[in-house]
C-alpha cells in the first residue's frame, strides 16, 4: 500500500512540474512579443484630442515632392449649436510621410489618419506614378488597404478636396454618395487600394474610378458652384495612369466584369417611338485557342440580361417578333461596348480586366503556355466576340 501511495505521490510530482513549466515557458515567449507590440504600436489618444481625417489627396508639388491634402467630416456640434465646417490642412514635403507628419504642426489636435475611407490621386502625379501614395498606404499603421481609390481627371486631389468642403459638406460626403451609387452608375465602379494592387501584382495593370470636377448647378442641391462626379476609369499600368476609360468603354468594362446592376438602354423603334431597356446583369468568360501550341486567338462570351423599363402601349411583348427585334439591338449596342473596353485593353497592351487569369482558369493545361505567349501577343491578338441578350420580363403588371 505504501508503494502504491508512493508511486502516486510522484506522479503528482511530476504534474506539478509540469503545470509549473509550461506557463513559465508561456510568459517567457509573450514577455518579448509585449515589449514589441508596445514599439509598434503608436501612443494611445484620447479621441477629444484628435482630429479625425476622412479624405487623403496626394499630388505632384509644384516643385520636387508631393502635396497632401486631408480633410474631415463636417462636425455636428449639437442641435441647438449647429455643424462645424470640415477642416481642411495641406502640406508639401518630399514624400508622402513627411507631408502628414509635418502637419502635426497645425493646431493643437492630434491628426489622426485611421478614419480616411477615400484616396484621391490628381492626374499629375498619377501620370508620374502612383506608387508613392498607395505604398504609404500599404505600410503606414494608420491606413487601411479596404480605402476607396480615386483618380482626379483634369485636376488635383486638392482641388477636388477644397471645392467640396463647405458648411454643410465635405468631400467625404460626397465621394461616399458616389461608392453608394456605383451600382447605378453603369460608367464606374468602386475599386480600393487592395482591388488596385492587386490587379498590378496579378496582371501588370489595374484602374480605378476616375472623378471630375464640374461647374454649374450641383447635384448635392447646393445651387451653383463646384461638385464632384463620375467620370468612367482610369487606366494603371506599370503603376502609371495609360489613359482613361469613358463612354462606352467605361460600360463595356463593367459588363465584363458582371458589375451592372442597373443601365438604361434606349433604343428607336422601327414605328416610331422608343423603347428603354433595364440592364440588370451580365456574365462573361474568356477561353484561350491555341494552334500547334501557338496562342492565336481569345474567345470572350458574354450573356446580358435586360428587362423592358419603358415601351409604347402599342408594343405587343408577347409577339415573338417584337421580343427578338428588340433582343438584337441590345446584343448589337452592348457587343459595341465590349468590343470598345477590349480595343482600349489591346491599343494600351494593358490587360487591366485579367483577361489572361480568365483564359487561364478556363483552360489550365494551356497555362504555362500562355504565360509565357501573353506579353509578346496580346496587343495584337485577335478577340473573337459573341455577346448574348436576354430580356427576362416587363414591369408592366399586365404583362
Amino acid at each position: 500500500m505504501n508503494h502504491n501511495l508512493r508511486k502516486k505521490n510522484k506522479k503528482r510530482a511530476g504534474g506539478g512540474v509540469r503545470s509549473f513549466f509550461l506557463p513559465s515557458l508561456f510568459l517567457s515567449l509573450c514577455i518579448p512579443l509585449t515589449a514589441c507590440k508596445a514599439d509598434i504600436l503608436p501612443p494611445g489618444r484620447e479621441v477629444e484630442n484628435m482630429a479625425l481625417m476622412r479624405t487623403m489627396g496626394v499630388d505632384a508639388a509644384e516643385t520636387d515632392g508631393v502635396r497632401v491634402t486631408v480633410s474631415s467630416g463636417v462636425q455636428s456640434k449639437g442641435a441647438d449649436k449647429g455643424d462645424e465646417p470640415p477642416q481642411v490642412f495641406y502640406r508639401d514635403a518630399g514624400t508622402v510621410s513627411g507631408a502628414c507628419l509635418a502637419m502635426q504642426s497645425y493646431g493643437t489636435a492630434y491628426i489622426f489618419y485611421g478614419h480616411v475611407g477615400q484616396l484621391l490621386v490628381g492626374e499629375a502625379l498619377a501620370e508620374r506614378g502612383l506608387a508613392e501614395a498607395l505604398d504609404y498606404v500599404e505600410r503606414d499603421i494608420e491606413m487601411r488597404l479596404d480605402t476607396e481609390l480615386f483618380v482626379v481627371k483634369g485636376a488635383g486631389a486638392f482641388d477636388a478636396i477644397a471645392s467640396a468642403a463647405t458648411g454643410t459638406s465635405s468631400a467625404a460626403d460626397r465621394l461616399e454618395a458616389l461608392e453608394d451609387d456605383a451600382g447605378l452608375m453603369a460608367t464606374s465602379a468602386t475599386r480600393t487600394v487592395k482591388d488596385v494592387l492587386a490587379g498590378q501584382a496579378q496582371n501588370g495593370a489595374s484602374f480605378a474610378p476616375a472623378i471630375t470636377l464640374t461647374s454649374g448647378e450641383t447635384g448635392n442641391g447646393a445651387g451653383e458652384g463646384t461638385d464632384l462626379s463620375a467620370a468612367g476609369f482610369a487606366i494603371i499600368k506599370d503603376n502609371a495612369l495609360a489613359g482613361w476609360a469613358d463612354g462606352d468603354a467605361a460600360r463595356g468594362i463593367n459588363l465584363l466584369l458582371g458589375q451592372v446592376d442597373a443601365d438604361v438602354l434606349e433604343l428607336d423603334l422601327p414605328g416610331g417611338g422608343k423603347a428603354a431597356l433595364r440592364i440588370v446583369g451580365s456574365a462573361a468568360k474568356v477561353r484561350p485557342v491555341f494552334q500547334d501550341g501557338t496562342l492565336a486567338a481569345l474567345e470572350v462570351s458574354c450573356q446580358v440580361d435586360a428587362n423592358v423599363a419603358e415601351a409604347p402601349a402599342a408594343l405587343d411583348l408577347s409577339d415573338d417578333t417584337v421580343r427578338r427585334r428588340l433582343i438584337a439591338a441590345l446584343v448589337a449596342a452592348e457587343e459595341a461596348r465590349i468590343r470598345a473596353a477590349l480595343d482600349l485593353s489591346q491599343s494600351l497592351d494593358a490587360d487591366f480586366m485579367g483577361l489572361k487569369k480568365w483564359a487561364g482558369l478556363s483552360a489550365p493545361w494551356h497555362w504555362d503556355a500562355l504565360k509565357d505567349q501573353w506579353a509578346g501577343r496580346f496587343s495584337r491578338l485577335e478577340i473573337r466576340l459573341r455577346v448574348e441578350g436576354d430580356i427576362q420580363r416587363s414591369y408592366d403588371v399586365k404583362q
